[in-house]
């Protein structure tokens, strides 16, 4: 099984030893990196919002402001609706496969 350094290497092999350090590098990044924060659609006091979850409460962004609003768990005026990557992913397979008017008529 080739590496990437492998890969890169195998149309110059006198790049060898650079690419090798250039796949080091990469993967060194990849296990310090921190994961991203999970986001999720919200909806607060009827604005949507962006809403990531931290240890006191909700970190909120309402629609078109870049300021964060931290809002306590149990606020009954946050509704969060989902969480943003699984939603995106959704509504591009949705619209690849024809739209919701093909995913309706297509159901047996």
């Amino acid at each position: 099984m080739n590496t990437v350094a492998h890969r890169i290497a195998s149309d110059n092999p006198y790049d060898y030893a650079e690419a090798q350090a250039c796949a080091a590098g990469a993967a060194d990044r990849r296990r310090h990196t921190p994961p991203a924060p999970v986001q999720h659609y919200a909806v607060l006091d009827g604005a949507e919002a962006t809403a990531v979850q931290t240890a006191g409460g909700w970190r909120v962004q309402l629609e078109g402001q870049t300021s964060w609003v931290l809002v306590s768990t149990g606020n009954p005026n946050l509704v969060l609706l989902g969480r943003q990557d699984l939603a995106d992913a959704q509504r591009a397979a949705d619209e690849f496969s024809g739209g919701l008017a093909a995913i309706v008529c297509g159901r047996r």
